[in-house]
């Protein structure tokens, strides 16, 4: 297989840069989203129902400063751009961030993006090579891949594992083409097999996102809200949904389905019993979140149940 261009240098625009913007507000809203978790699950437990809605301003007002932080980082770092030089190999393809100074200064700054990284050898890739790494490089080899976005008219190809980008490449206008056609033919077969397999599970990074959501939901769901989900129900949500994520085959699918049908069983029980009260002030709020987590619960168990999880 004839290469195209075996390598070539790009400058590479911040402003129109979508997936850096969009990582940025990503990396902001999942951010500040620890701090919406501490804030909600203090206004739960001491029954400051009213003040839920305060909770989320500050937690949005903590995301916007965020973003507006690492947008203004991003655009002084790199006014100019970024120059980046890609190397096409027969079994990867490199990405080489040319502006050391700039791009060392900006670890300690945009580091945090490197959290959403699916690759435990790699931090992700942001825009083109936003995050520097050590060496100022990464690679992603061409069996890991999962997926192709391309933008002819931006000459760009997205990269994608199963859980993220994993690289931006941007290409020279007249070889667009011709690239595009090498990382396919590179690609192609080993994403027909990925996506043909029918036994293909859940990414780990995505069951372990799901399990801490699940701890977090379930200590939510301990004090007492509007419909009284008595604590063992919370404590079996928790673990049928950690057991539920982990197990296998049949097991599983028990698992998840007795998971489904607690927050049904818990709910029914509390209005039979009379255990339903919305006479304290901002119980609204308190009721919207508490049937929040139990639909997480509920779907949880749904999607393990029908094979979309597993």
């Amino acid at each position: 297989m004839t290469i195209p261009l075996e390598q070539w240098s790009i400058n590479i625009s911040i402003i129109k840069n979508s997936l850096l913007w969009f990582q940025l507000l990503i990396t902001s809203l999942l951010s500040s989203s620890f701090i919406l978790f501490l804030l909600i699950g203090l206004n739960l437990f001491e029954q400051q129902w009213e003040d839920i809605p305060a909770s989320f301003m500050v937690a949005l007002t903590i995301s916007g400063g965020l973003f507006t932080a690492l947008s203004l980082v991003a655009l002084i770092m790199f006014r100019h751009g970024i120059p980046t030089l890609y190397v096409l190999k027969d079994k990867h393809i490199e990405q080489h961030t040319l502006s050391g100074g700039g791009a060392t200064k900006t670890v300690g700054l945009l580091g945090i993006l490197g959290i959403f990284s699916g690759n435990n050898a790699a931090y992700t890739a942001t825009g083109a090579s936003l995050l520097a790494r050590s060496r100022e490089q990464i690679a992603v080899e061409w069996k890991d891949v999962v997926s192709l976005d391309v933008f002819p008219k931006n000459k760009e190809i997205y990269i994608n594992n199963e859980w993220h980008t994993t690289m931006q490449v941007v290409c020279p206008v007249e070889s667009f083409e011709p690239i595009v056609q090498f990382i396919r033919d590179k690609t192609i077969h080993k994403i027909e097999k990925k996506q043909a397999s029918k036994n293909k599970e859940t990414p780990f990074a995505f069951k372990v996102m799901l399990s801490f959501l699940s701890l977090i939901f379930g200590l939510f769901l301990l004090p007492r809200l509007p419909i009284h989900y008595v604590g063992i129900f919370s404590i079996a949500s928790t673990v049928f949904a950690l057991f539920s994520l982990w197990s296998s085959g049949l097991k599983q699918r028990i698992l998840a389905a007795i998971l489904s049908l607690l927050p049904i069983i818990g709910c029914t029980l509390a209005f039979i019993m009379g255990e339903v009260t919305m006479q304290q002030s901002g119980a609204i709020y308190a009721l919207l979140i508490e049937l929040f987590l139990l639909g997480f619960f509920q779907f949880l168990g749904l999607g393990i149940v029908f094979k979309y999880i597993k």
